[in-house]
């Protein structure tokens, strides 16, 4: 569980940092319509997927083309009490403003470390 600091975070939530979780994506399951938006680019360079709920404008999940993985934002669950974020990546992008906790781990950039959720 990350809480990413990128500028493309920041817009894509239109706050500070965005707070998401990373699964495999044939662990969930969304029901209902998404609307994509699709961008090239990204640390991989693959396209990145961004799906939104269509009738409130939410964000949902973030994919690279390709991962396994699918990123969920966690504002969209049911129970955040179920998330803390454990570190904080994109931090040479992060608001000045940002407080960050010393109990996380703190990452400049996004260098590959995430471990592959089980």
């Amino acid at each position: 569980m990350r809480a990413c600091h990128c500028k493309e975070c920041q817009r894509f939530t239109g706050s500070a940092f965005v707070t998401a979780i990373a699964v495999r994506k044939e662990a969930i399951k969304i029901t209902g319509p998404m609307t994509t938006y699709t961008r090239p680019g990204g640390t991989s360079g693959l396209p990145l997927h961004r799906r939104f709920c269509p009738r409130c404008g939410s964000p949902v999940t973030v994919q690279v083309e390709g991962s396994t993985r699918m990123v969920i934002m966690a504002g969209t669950l049911d129970d955040t009490a179920l998330f803390r974020p454990t570190a904080n990546i994109f931090c040479e992008e992060a608001q000045s403003w940002v407080p960050m906790s010393p109990d996380m781990e703190k990452h400049a950039r996004y260098d590959g470390w995430l471990p592959t959720p089980t």
